[in-house]
């Protein structure tokens, strides 16, 4: 989140003109909004450093819309802006998780200082949990790899989002890893204990697809012998995972929704209701936006679905993390398939990084697993992979990066710029050979803390 970013709902045209002026006058980012629906349709789409909600609103409680809002991001500051004749409602505000009252008309003075509070509180609190990430990743993440930035925003988001109930899709290309995602979730969520069942809507016929969710009676059709638990039923008080939510046929789509809404549904053939307590996680490696408008996926569904969207960057738009990732797959099928590899040298590692991955972690992940099985050493080295990624192009650098390290003061051309992990990565690994693997040597040379550099050796899979 570059800029913080403010929401407020307002139903008075001159208060809210007021607010965004103001707010933007602090060196925030604002979005504005007059209603309930405005509130549930904005809560989801963008991260929040802090909220300014209306206790009356023409269509809604500010009450239910502040309880909705603790349940999505427990952290979140929520600033209730109230008239002088409900004081009352707004102490019952605070005692709700609201952080502070403003009273109609608003104190500027009073206004700026609460903002700049809560957006400070709210950041710090963001900053701890990306350090504490940083130093030692949870063992729920332990099976998502990556330390870049992009992957630090979504640890941080799966993190504020589990202990919720809030409804979560999970967007990105294939092989990105969406279900690790929607597994860390249950995981660190209070029904970790219970039944996390996946279920691939792409990978099944309609008629099956519609059998495998809700389940059929006895004798409900030719076949059915016995009564069937569906997928619903058997996550019952635990979490199931729906993948490519886009493939599903817009008849089922219909029942989903009606589940949603009454957490009951019948089984095929049945006739009695079954409820059950099922939290519900979603994925696409399509734009569900854009399938609504194409008819495929019904609007008013998409919106229970996607209260807080999660959106998985590709592999090539995260290529520090590479070396870390493929460092951990080989250390993997090297026990599993009794190799001796131990890490990657730098001309392998600097082939991987050119790779664009198309299928993402899950090409990867096959290519080390091949590689493995093909060779034999304690370090892979380039030729050792396969045609297609020697022979891949250089990735586009963007302007301003490091430049590479050396002795003398090189000439630098766009072509010669380099990002700056790679520097430090191919410096530390140099430094390790010159050494002899010996981390207090190099340590020292290199003027940094031994526990620093067991980190940076860690994060880039580097070979002592």
């Amino acid at each position: 989140m570059s800029k913080p970013t403010i929401l407020v709902i307002d139903d008075e045209t001159n208060l809210l003109r007021f607010f965004e002026y103001n707010i933007r006058g602090l060196g925030y980012d604002v979005v504005v909004g007059a209603s309930g629906a405005d509130f549930q349709r904005m809560i989801g789409e963008r991260e929040y450093a802090t909220i300014l909600l209306d206790l009356m609103l023409p269509d809604a409680s500010g009450l239910d819309l502040l309880e909705q809002a603790r349940k999505i991001h427990p952290e979140l500051p929520v600033i209730m802006i109230t008239a002088y004749g409900t004081i009352d409602r707004a102490v019952q505000a605070i005692k709700l998780g609201a952080y502070e009252f403003l009273p109609k008309p608003i104190d500027l003075d009073k206004l700026n200082t609460i903002i700049r509070n809560a957006v400070e509180q709210y950041l710090l609190r963001r900053e701890v949990r990306t350090l504490r990430r940083q130093l030692e990743p949870p063992r729920e993440f332990q099976s998502m790899v990556g330390t870049s930035p992009a992957m630090l925003e979504i640890y941080n988001m799966i993190e504020t989002v589990a202990a919720t109930t809030a409804t979560v899709m999970v967007t990105g290309e294939s092989g990105t890893g969406k279900e690790l995602v929607a597994r860390g979730l249950h995981n660190l969520s209070s029904r970790a204990g219970r039944e996390f069942v996946a279920i691939n809507c792409a990978a099944i016929p309609r008629d099956l697809l519609e059998n495998e969710l809700f389940g059929h009676e006895k004798g409900s059709f030719t076949g059915a012998t016995e009564r069937y638990k569906g997928c619903f039923e058997r996550a019952d008080k635990g979490t199931l995972f729906l993948d490519e939510i886009c493939e599903m046929d817009l008849g089922l789509q219909a029942k989903l929704l009606r589940l949603i809404q009454e957490q009951q549904f019948y089984r095929v053939g049945g006739t009695e209701p079954v409820q059950v307590d099922v939290r519900i996680l979603t994925a696409t490696n399509q734009n569900p936006a854009e399938a609504v408008r194409a008819g495929r996926f019904r609007e008013d569904l998409y919106y229970r679905l996607n209260v807080v969207p999660i959106n998985l960057p590709p592999l090539r738009e995260r290529r520090e993390d590479i070396g870390q990732i493929a460092n951990k797959y080989l250390l993997e099928f090297s026990k599993a398939y009794g190799r001796r590899f131990q890490g990657f040298d730098l001309e392998a590692l600097a082939a991987l990084e050119r790779y664009g991955w198309p299928g993402n972690v899950r090409e990867l992940r096959n290519v080390v697993e091949q590689l493995v099985v093909l060779n034999e050493g304690e370090r892979v080295t380039a030729s050792m992979l396969p045609a297609r990624i020697l022979e891949a192009r250089p990735a586009p650098v963007e302007p301003g990066q490091a430049a590479p390290a050396g002795g003398e003061r090189a000439t630098l051309t766009s072509e010669s710029i380099r990002p700056f992990w790679q520097v430090e990565r191919d410096q530390i690994q140099s430094a390790l050979d010159l050494c002899g693997g010996n981390v207090q040597e190099v340590a020292r040379r290199l003027e940094i803390s031994p526990a620093t550099l067991y980190r940076k050796i860690e994060k880039y899979g580097l070979v002592k």
